[in-house]
């Protein structure tokens, strides 16, 4: 599921751990790897990746495994604290 490196790491408010690619063209920024992110709508916090550049200003396309199921959604950030939204079409397979 790991797409980009993960070398430099960033700590969010929420406790969640950004890894971002590092070097002079890092476009990317600390969205490569993030541990420990929460999933909106749930209780849940697991390690999601990034699967592509960001495709509008306010998401970054993602993904994660949830009980050995992948779950597409999106990276977010709330007031500067990052949460993992799963696409419409995967909420079912969240508890």
């Amino acid at each position: 599921m790991q797409k980009f490196a993960a070398r430099d790491r960033f700590e969010f408010p929420n406790g969640a751990i950004g890894w971002r690619p590092g070097g002079p063209f890092d476009c990317l920024g600390p969205y490569a790897k993030v541990e420990n992110c929460p999933i909106h709508g749930t209780e849940l916090r697991r390690t999601c990746y990034a699967t592509g550049y960001a495709d509008t200003y306010f998401s970054l396309p993602a993904c994660t495994r949830v009980k050995g199921k992948y779950i597409a959604g999106y990276f977010t950030l709330d007031d500067g604290a990052i949460s993992f939204r799963p696409m419409d079409r995967h909420k079912y397979r969240l508890p």
